[in-house]
């Protein structure tokens, strides 16, 4: 056998990730925010580009349309974050009986809570020593404040957290209390030495365990002391008189830049090579910039378009619930990749009669159902409505609520409802019949 080289010479398409290209693609999955950054760090590299100043409502007839539209939203809607806990705890103080001592020293432990919701060590003793008043004061100051709502705030530790909300329920018994004292034999699951110590039964031991994992160990964390972020939206959907709506790219949002073409014919006047060189460089890269920044503008109108148009019946407001919705059905909608309609997706939101929502809100996975398919979210939505219906004498398992989905319409397996359940924190069957348990028995003792 003899071998050769040869020279063969064929054809093929390749895309060339060209910076220009790598820098259209970053563009475009950018928030407004970090476009901004972008778009001032290309303005101050290249002496061609100008920033522009930003538009006000005497704009053009579609701005002055987008100003009344943007009118018209509730400004709340844009806010996404939650209440302070400072102040869910100032506000609670408001409603207790407390005289100006017991005020100087609620403000002082208010201050001395972390983000837990618990107090923190030595709190106590630097209020006695900083506001000079008697330990006993602090301690009963401290016992009001730890009757504000949610059970658990001002806890000194997780055992007296824990203790704190069962008390709430009324359903402290000797057997918590031991249990809560010997946590470390929780963590080993020593139910034997529990029962021990609590002189009970396992069975008891057991039960109570489940409702210590019901708890909130950190209750604090339903709150927020990080500032007041707003929703920035990219577009803004508004209905149309004749019915339909209409979706407007928000321009006031977005830097514009303006190409000096007097500064790169002056450079050009002086006939240095180098000069020029340099200034034809920074025009083509100028005039990159601006097409990126069109392409960018069109892409996420044809998106928005596409995803308002899909999710209609949501938008009007026929619908509780988006309708099941992927990437790929949106690419094929407005002919463009997969890829692109992702990417588009990332970090856009869009302002609504509605509301204000992510893009990413309105892709929901389809479930089966009788009349075609709902989204996850409408079976999730149906999971909550039948646990909130439920007696003490009518729980219903993981594979009663498949039962009950399905004469619905909407066919879900046993392990997707238990994932969507715990999801939302929603308890086991078996732990939501010993809390019914416990509540009616903590009711009958408070009525005796």
């Amino acid at each position: 056998m003899t071998l050769s080289l040869r020279l063969v010479q064929s054809q093929r398409q390749t895309l060339a990730m060209t910076p220009q290209l790598m820098q259209a693609i970053k563009l475009l999955q950018m928030s407004n925010l970090e476009l901004e950054s972008a778009v001032r760090e290309e303005v101050d590299q290249n002496p061609l580009l100008t920033l522009a100043s930003r538009p006000d409502s005497r704009g053009s007839g579609r701005r002055d349309t987008v100003s009344r539209d943007r009118s018209t939203l509730d400004p709340l809607a844009m806010v996404a974050a939650k209440p302070s806990l400072a102040d869910h705890c100032a506000r609670e103080v408001a409603s207790l009986d407390f005289d100006d001592a017991e005020k100087a020293i609620a403000a002082f432990l208010i201050g001395s809570v972390e983000e837990t919701g618990r107090l923190a060590e030595g709190a106590e003793d630097d209020a006695t020593e900083m506001l000079g008043v008697p330990r006993a004061a602090v301690e009963a100051t401290l016992a009001k404040l730890q009757t504000i709502s949610p059970a658990g705030l001002f806890a000194r530790s997780l055992p007296e957290c824990l203790a704190l909300q069962l008390e709430d329920r009324g359903v402290l018994s000797s057997t918590a209390r031991g249990i809560l004292d010997n946590l470390q034999l929780v963590a080993r699951r020593d139910v034997r030495r529990l029962a021990e110590i609590c002189e009970t039964s396992e069975d008891d031991v057991i039960e109570t365990m489940a409702l210590l994992r019901t708890l909130d160990p950190r209750p604090g964390l339903a709150f927020d002391t990080t500032p007041v972020h707003a929703i920035e939206p990219d577009v803004i959907v508004h209905p149309r008189p004749n019915g339909g709506f209409l979706v407007v790219l928000d321009t006031a949002r977005l830097p514009k830049v303006l190409i000096d073409a007097d500064y790169h014919a002056e450079i050009a006047a002086t006939g240095n090579a180098q000069a020029v060189s340099f200034a034809n460089q920074c025009l083509r890269s100028a005039h990159w910039l601006t097409r990126s920044l069109d392409q960018r503008a069109r892409t996420i109108v044809k998106v928005a378009s596409a995803i308002v148009t899909r999710q209609r019946a949501f938008f009007e407001g026929t619908a509780q619930h988006v309708s099941p919705l992927t990437l790929r059905e949106v690419a094929e909608d407005i002919g463009m990749h997969e890829s692109t309609v992702s990417r588009v997706v990332s970090n856009k939101a869009l302002s609504s009669p509605r509301g204000v929502y992510p893009f990413r809100a309105f892709f929901a996975v389809a479930i089966d159902a009788a009349d075609g398919s709902v989204s996850a979210d409408a079976v999730r939505a149906k999971i909550r409505q039948i646990v909130d219906t439920e007696t003490p004498a009518s729980v219903r398992s993981d594979d009663e609520i498949v039962k009950t989905l399905k004469a619905a319409g909407i066919v879900i397996a046993r392990r997707t409802v238990a994932k969507y359940r715990e999801a939302m924190n929603i308890p086991s069957s078996v732990e939501r019949r010993r809390i019914a348990r416990h509540e009616r028995t903590g009711a009958a003792q408070a009525r005796r």
